[in-house]
Formats: structure tokens, C-alpha cells, sequence
């Protein structure tokens, strides 16, 4: 096997070129495990393998050529240099690759900042003296945006929150910043070697929480302004009760003391069916006591009350029973029979009805004198007007060239209370 000093020069200079080279990688390989590790003894085979290379390296470069003698490993077979380099090679990339997942795996001062600088939240530490030792990207980005500047000791932090940047929004413990986010700040107490005197301080974005809570507030808002108007609407409510109570009162007594009347006039005048006209004027009179009898309200009672004041009434149409339009109409019939015999002279009323479009128009008249001047409502009147426009309906008189009483009421009128 050829000798190393039978190379040409070329690779006389490249073999110890490559030595040197490796020697110095296994070197720093060396110092940098000795830096990352406690244990001693496993540094131990870079640096056997770096004494090992320094020394093939000098066997091959080193000797005295005064007297005549070269290095003592000129005559050795070239292909060892070559094995030894190429081992060295193998070793120092698994060295290296090892000690990369070793690096990637160990939790180190760097690893820390950069677990840290990924949060998505903005935390910082400060030690006992108050010095801020650790600071994420998020926190710091924080700072500048609160006070322009990095903080450097947590009075810089307490500073900056009780008086931000003219930009910044403050909401209690929320700051909104000019992007919309808005972020709240949290200080706490933490042990570290059993001192509790360490300070934790986390930023966290609410924003989602704190827009949810706005638009929270301003529904909150709105439904306190609907149960105020719910609540007044109620109290008027409670008004339009006791006023519809007082107004059928008020129809009721109006319409049985003047059949009452009208039925005294009419025994005085003639004595036919003497009884039944008693009889009749006995229910009237009721109302002025407690024994009042509650009349049935139907078109059916109006006729036969009509009937026994000498008064035919002549309908031609009809309405749904049980219904306001009927309930408003019979009170509009009985004040039309009234207003017949005292104002008219008459004996005979007619009611039409005719049904359109979601409305009935009721038409009462009668067979009496002409009013000589446009109709004058009294209280009977008055009341029957109130009761219809209160359910959503119309009344209109006519006094040419004869007394009408025009009634507009929707087919689903409801009433007023």
C-alpha cells in the first residue's frame, strides 16, 4: 500500500488540511456540549477524538529537517489518514444531529422567549425589585401602543394604565386600541424559589367579549324602554277600563230611564197592555237599585222593547252574534227607538245593514218628523260615538231630508280595553 509521502502534493497539503478542519469542529462540538451539559463524562469523546486528529495532524506536518528527520508518519499508507477523516466525519454528523433534538427537546432561557413570543396573549415577568426580566412580543407591542416606549420596571406598566395614550380608550379594566382590539390586564403574585414577592402581568383580547357585552347593553337599553312605554300603556289602560265602565254605565241608565219614561207617558196616554208596559218600567227603574237586571244585549231584546213602547222595528241585513259590531249597533238601535218617540213622534225605526270589505255600514232611520236643524248630540249620542271611534270604526248624522245615523264598523273591531 502506497505510503503518504508517495501522494502527490496536492493531497499531502488536502489530507492535513481536512484534519485540521475536523479537529476544529470537534472542538467546538466539545465546547458546546461542556456549556449545555452537567455531566462531564459525556464531552469526553470530542475531546479524545479533537487530541486524536491534533495529533495525526502534527505526525504528518511536524519535523526537523536540520537534522535531517521528517514527520514520523510519512511512510504510513495514505488510506488510514483517509479512514480516520472519513469516521470523524460519520461521528461529528451524528453528534451534531443528536444534539440538536437534544437542543430542540431542553427547555432553555431561548426556548422559554420563544414559547412565550407565540402566545397569543401578552405577558410579562417582573422580579421583586420590580425589574422586568421577561417581556413577550405581544407585551411589548402592548407598551409601545399604551406609553410609546418598552417598559423597563412594572411602574412603567401601572403608569401607562392609569394614563394611556390619548389614542387609547380606557373602560375600566379594558383599553380599546385604535385597531378595535380591546385587551384587559391582569397583575398577580407568583412564587418563584419560594419568593411570592415575583409579579405576573397577562394582557388578554376581550374584544368579542366586550363588543357581545356592548351590543348586550344597548338590547338591555331598549328593552327597559319598551317595558316604560308597556308600563304607561298599562296605566292608560287601567284608565280606559274604569272609563268604559262608567260610559256603559252611563248608556245603560240614559236608555232605561228614558224607556222608563216614555213607557210612564205611554200608560198615561192609553191602558192596552197595561201589564207588560209595567213590567217593563219595573226593569227600568231597577237600575237605581241593587237589584238591576242585566239586559241580554242581542237586536232580538231591542224588538220586543221597542215592541212594547208602540215602536215596530224593521231590520234588513244582519251581523255575526256575539260580536262588538252587534254589541255597538244594538246600543245605537236602542238610542235611535228612544230618540224616535221623544224628538221624532214616530213608530217605526229601520236598520239596514250591509257588509263590504272587512267593514259593516249600518244605517238607522225612522218614520217620524225631520229634524229642522243638524243634530245636536247628547249624551246618548256622545257616548255611542265614543264607543265606536274607540273600536276603530266611524259615526256620522244626517238631518236632511231626514234623520240617519250612518255607522262605519270593521268586521273584526275589537274593543277598546
Amino acid at each position: 500500500m502506497s505510503a503518504f509521502s508517495s501522494l502527490p502534493v496536492f493531497l499531502q497539503t488536502l489530507i492535513p488540511l481536512l484534519l485540521f478542519v475536523e479537529a476544529v469542529l470537534e472542538l467546538g462540538l466539545y465546547i458546546y456540549q461542556l456549556s449545555h451539559r452537567s455531566k462531564l463524562h459525556d464531552n469526553l469523546p470530542s475531546l479524545v477524538i479533537f487530541a486524536f486528529l491534533l495529533t495525526l495532524l502534527f505526525s504528518v506536518t511536524q519535523g526537523d529537517p536540520f537534522n535531517g528527520k521528517d514527520a514520523f508518519l510519512l511512510d504510513a499508507p495514505w488510506l488510514i489518514f483517509i479512514t480516520v477523516i472519513f469516521v470523524v466525519v460519520v461521528h461529528f454528523a451524528f453528534a451534531m444531529t443528536r444534539e440538536y433534538r437534544r437542543r430542540k427537546n431542553m427547555l432553555s432561557p431561548f426556548s422559554v422567549k420563544d414559547a412565550t413570543d407565540k402566545l397569543p396573549m401578552g405577558v410579562c415577568f417582573a422580579d421583586p425589585n420590580g425589574r422586568i426580566v421577561l417581556c413577550n412580543d405581544r407585551m411589548r407591542r402592548l407598551s409601545f401602543a399604551l406609553s410609546g416606549h418598552e417598559f423597563q420596571i412594572t411602574d412603567d406598566l401601572e403608569k401607562a394604565l392609569e394614563h394611556p395614550d390619548k389614542s387609547i380608550i380606557a373602560n375600566g379594566d379594558c383599553y380599546i386600541l385604535p385597531d378595535k382590539t380591546v385587551w384587559q390586564f391582569r397583575k398577580q403574585n407568583i412564587a418563584v424559589d419560594n419568593d411570592e414577592n415575583w409579579l405576573q402581568m397577562t394582557a388578554h383580547n376581550v374584544t368579542e367579549l366586550y363588543n357581545g357585552n356592548v351590543r348586550q347593553t344597548a338590547i338591555n337599553n331598549e328593552l327597559k324602554e319598551v317595558n316604560r312605554k308597556l308600563q304607561k300603556m298599562y296605566e292608560r289602560m287601567a284608565d280606559d277600563i274604569k272609563e268604559k265602565e262608567i260610559l256603559d254605565l252611563k248608556i245603560h241608565i240614559h236608555d232605561t230611564i228614558g224607556r222608563s219614561l216614555l213607557t210612564i207617558r205611554d200608560i198615561m196616554e192609553s191602558d192596552e197592555n197595561t201589564d207588560k208596559k209595567l213590567e217593563a218600567l219595573q226593569e227600568a227603574t231597577a237600575v237605581l237599585t241593587s237589584d238591576r237586571v242585566t239586559a241580554s244585549g242581542t237586536m232580538e231584546e231591542v224588538v220586543q222593547t221597542a215592541e212594547i213602547l208602540g215602536v215596530t222595528v224593521m231590520m234588513d241585513g244582519c251581523l255575526p252574534a256575539d260580536s262588538l259590531a252587534e254589541e255597538l249597533t244594538v246600543v245605537a238601535a236602542k238610542e235611535c227607538v228612544t230618540n224616535c218617540i221623544r224628538h221624532a213622534g214616530g213608530n217605526e225605526v229601520y236598520i239596514s245593514v250591509n257588509g263590504r270589505k272587512d267593514v259593516f255600514d249600518i244605517t238607522i232611520t225612522n218614520n217620524g218628523a225631520a229634524p229642522s236643524d243638524p243634530i245636536k248630540e247628547g249624551s246618548g249620542l256622545s257616548s255611542i260615538r265614543h264607543s265606536i271611534e274607540s273600536a276603530g270604526g266611524e259615526m256620522h248624522t244626517v238631518y236632511k231630508p231626514r234623520f240617519e245615523l250612518l255607522l262605519i264598523i270593521p268586521e273584526d273591531a275589537s274593543s277598546f280595553i
